[in-house]
């Protein structure tokens, strides 16, 4: 192996502390010459919010090496579709919007895309804004599909949830930029700069991680520190190669 593709809720954060085992693994990865690119299907902080993030933690990454569902969205927004863009989400969206001089637009009538996420203060009139913005807009997108994330203090409705309530009404399904879609497979590989063959794929989530690396046919290393329980993994399509009890196991995968 040269790269890993490590998730970070779950597997190498919960909240703002560090799941037991993850610094090991970290150590091992870099020990064995790994370029380790951290991934984040959480919208809520940009590549550059996250480095600071685990930085704040301890937790040591190379320069460019941690992506976001934010920044992937506004990477595939910039590449695909026409402004100006309306967001129903945090401010880490648009926030990468702008950094790539994407215009955005608070009036959904206004809106050419139209950009679903998690929003901690949601209420029903951003709702509304998104079931107007969503209905005529050309495209519809949404940063990332999980229904929950995990914290420090538990879960809680992610993105997915908030899609689900625009979708439900507006009859129409969006284009999901995050894990495990084809498109951050790819920009995940450009990113650590390996082939599928020499890349493994670790996190926490079957339907997010583990299928992200299927998508690409890399090696996928499940751990047992995040949402995943027995029973999920006797019934998903999705079946990891290996399966650890957390991230320190890695070093013995190597």
């Amino acid at each position: 192996m040269k790269g890993a593709v490590v998730d970070v809720d779950g597997t190498v954060l919960r909240g703002e502390s560090v799941v037991e085992g993850a610094r090991e693994g970290l150590d091992a990865l870099r020990d064995a010459g790994v370029r380790t690119v951290f991934v984040s299907n959480n919208p809520t902080v940009t590549s550059q919010g996250l480095v600071r993030r685990l930085g704040r933690t301890g937790v040591e990454t190379d320069g460019g090496s941690a992506v976001t569902s934010a920044t992937l969205t506004a990477r595939y927004v910039d590449a695909n579709c026409a402004p100006p863009v309306h967001v129903t989400g945090e401010s880490a969206v648009v926030e990468a919007l702008r950094d790539r001089g994407v215009a955005v637009t608070r009036n959904p009538d206004e809106a050419e895309t139209a950009i679903v996420s998690v929003d901690r203060s949601l209420d029903y009139d951003d709702i509304r804004d998104a079931f107007e913005a969503a209905r005529t807009a050309e495209e519809y997108v949404c940063t990332d599909p999980d229904s929950v994330v995990p914290t420090g203090d538990g879960e809680i409705p992610g993105s997915g949830a908030v899609e689900a309530a625009v979708s439900r009404a507006v009859g129409r399904e969006p284009f999901v930029v995050g894990k495990p879609s084809g498109y951050a497979a790819r920009a995940v590989l450009g990113t650590v700069g390996t082939s599928p063959d020499e890349t493994v794929f670790v996190g926490d989530r079957l339907d997010t991680d583990i299928a992200l690396g299927e998508n690409v046919g890399a090696v996928t290393a499940l751990v047992r520190t995040g949402v995943t329980e027995d029973a999920d993994l006797r019934s998903s399509s999705h079946t990891p190669d290996h399966v650890l009890g957390k991230l320190s196991e890695i070093g013995d995968l190597l």
